[in-house]
């Protein structure tokens, strides 16, 4: 399963944030693209949405990019299904961490927003071996090297 990470942020905490989903994807992509989580979904994309310290105006563009939907490929032209999934990031909190600090965040919250999305996911989709990967990525991150 492809796996795509990305932010929609304000100006203020882009390169930030941005910095974080680039070693965060890089991260993970080994372990998740060679994986079939089911569902017949292809991709999981991540939304780490830090725009407002107004948890609702956050929740805005969520609610805008949680779902499970296809896409048309533009090089191959096959069908791709997806699950999108949305993360609330406090910018007042990106700005005040380290970059390590915030990577880590940024996997918490994920995990957190995985373990009770927002939305319903498709049945067949294996989010429970999705969370068990991606917490065995953590712990990985976290042991000493």
């Amino acid at each position: 399963m492809k796996l795509r990470i990305t932010s929609i942020t304000t100006a203020e905490v882009g390169e930030l944030i941005n910095s974080a989903t680039t070693v965060l994807e890089d991260r993970l992509r080994p372990l998740i693209e060679p994986r079939d989580y089911g569902g017949g979904i292809q991709q999981f994309a991540v939304f780490f949405v830090s725009v407002d310290t107004d948890p609702l105006e956050n929740e805005r563009y969520c609610i805008a990019n949680n779902r499970t939907s296809r896409y048309k490929d533009l090089l191959t032209s096959e069908m791709v299904r997806f699950v999108a999934l949305a993360v609330p990031v406090d910018p007042a909190m990106v700005l005040s961490m380290s970059k390590e600090s915030l990577l880590f965040l940024l996997q918490d919250l994920l995990l957190k927003e995985l373990t009770t999305p927002a939305f319903a996911l498709p049945k067949k989709f294996d989010k429970l071996a999705l969370l068990a990967d991606l917490r065995a990525s953590q712990r990985q991150s976290c042991s000493p090297s």
